[in-house]
């Protein structure tokens, strides 16, 4: 009876029935405070795990771009470093990708455009148990995230500039005329790394930096594309060995060489190189005014004790007929200075002329090619330090099959889908 009473009092009562309107509301402001909690919860894990498979995806295309054939272990080693909550599945695919689809045919049988030939998916399932939700559900939930990344042509290039520095990695200046069957690409992060001055020309596609280029510069002709602030090129021939200790080596040169060790090379006549790997150990390579050098399937290393390597001179005059190895550690490469020697500048001057098919490669090297300089090659590439023309150089870049040489392909990873 006081019960009913008490109940009839608070219904005539205007804080009475502000009291009860509340304790009816406040299961539906509890669930509603619950529900919200529950999918915000549900967002941040459906972020962490999209980022984990995002992550995933580009390890793998990393992986690719290596040469790894086994995904799994790089895309797993990737995942640990992730939040991933409650993940439970993890699917890992290859092929190319064009469409928004991963096929496990080639963008040329697709015919679709865009497509990557080299892609990896990964996709993530998760499972977590939200507070609120699974009162009701009495399970777990369940969500999903998918990413691909792929391995995207940047461009084909013939002249690499490992330089790292504040100066210009390209230079052009005077009345150079450079022209190119392929790309050039600088680590230089200047403001103007690649330049080209004066009445100089370069025509090359395309040109990239790490730093800035000038766009508005008149002296990149033709269908010169420039990418100014790209990735950086890692040296395309670190997997060159270095050259091993050298004893024992040859004073001597004469009209026909053969492979082995030199003490220097000073060449001033016609001379014959036969097949194989020539080490200059510590000296120099003096190539005089009348030297007429020609060669097959050789390679001059330039090295010495602990990678000392020497000088090179070539003077103007001199004629240069060689073709690299299409085999062994040194396939590809035509003049090697070993990576381990002090920086030098060197000077390649002018009337010399080049008949090159392979690599120049001259990592620790500032490379100068001077005056009427005739860099007339079919498959060149060159890698220095700081590249400078002063001269006329043409360069196609049209590789014989299986000659071990070609430009290098240089990809980025990214996100595709």
């Amino acid at each position: 009876m006081r019960l009913l009473k008490w109940l009839y009092r608070l219904r005539r009562s205007e804080r009475g029935n502000v009291l009860i309107v509340g304790a009816a509301s406040m299961p539906l402001l509890i669930g509603s405070a619950a529900l919200a909690v529950d999918t915000i919860q549900l967002s941040l894990w459906k972020r962490q795990l999209q980022r984990a498979a995002d992550s995933g995806a580009i390890a793998g295309a990393y992986a690719v771009g290596q040469g790894i054939d086994e995904l799994d272990e790089p895309v797993d080693r990737d995942l640990e470093k992730n939040d991933h909550p409650g993940l439970s599945g993890v699917a890992v695919a290859t092929g190319s990708y064009g469409a928004k689809t991963l096929s496990n045919d080639d963008c040329d049988t697709r015919g679709i455009t865009p497509c990557f030939d080299r892609a990896v998916q990964v996709s993530l399932t998760a499972q977590r148990t939200l507070p609120f939700i699974s009162i009701f559900t009495n399970s777990a939930s369940h969500f999903n995230a998918k990413a691909t990344a792929a391995l995207v042509d940047e461009g084909e290039y013939c002249v690499v500039s490992l330089y790292q520095g504040t100066s210009a990695g390209i230079v052009a200046n005077g009345n150079a005329n450079v022209k190119l069957g392929c790309g050039m690409i600088t680590n230089a992060r200047s403001d103007s790394s690649v330049t080209a001055g004066g009445s100089s020309q370069i025509e090359a596609s395309p040109i990239a930096a790490v730093g800035d280029i000038d766009g508005e510069s008149q002296n990149f002709v033709g269908d010169t594309v420039l990418k100014p602030h790209t990735v950086p090129q890692a040296d395309p021939l670190a997997h060159i060995p270095d050259p091993p200790p050298q004893t024992g080596c040859n004073k001597q040169v004469g009209a026909i060489m053969g492979p082995g060790c030199y003490a220097s090379m000073d060449i001033k006549g016609p001379v014959t190189l036969e097949p194989g790997v020539y080490y200059i150990n510590g000296g120099d390579l003096t190539i005089n005014a009348q030297a007429r050098i020609t060669g097959e399937n050789v390679t001059i290393v330039m090295t010495g004790p602990n990678g000392d390597a020497g000088d090179i001179q070539i003077n103007g005059g001199a004629e240069i007929d060689l073709t690299a190895p299409t085999s062994g550690d040194y396939k590809g490469v035509v003049l090697y200075r070993d990576r381990r020697a002090d920086v030098i500048d060197v000077k390649f001057n002018g009337g010399a002329g080049f008949d090159f098919t392979g690599a120049i490669y001259m990592p620790t090297t500032n490379l100068e090619m001077l005056g009427n300089f005739a860099l007339n090659a079919q498959c060149l590439q060159l890698v220095g330090r700081i590249l400078t023309f002063k001269g006329t150089a043409e360069i196609e870049n049209n590789c014989p099959p299986a000659s071990g040489a070609s430009a290098f392909r240089t990809s980025v990873v990214r996100l595709v889908g």
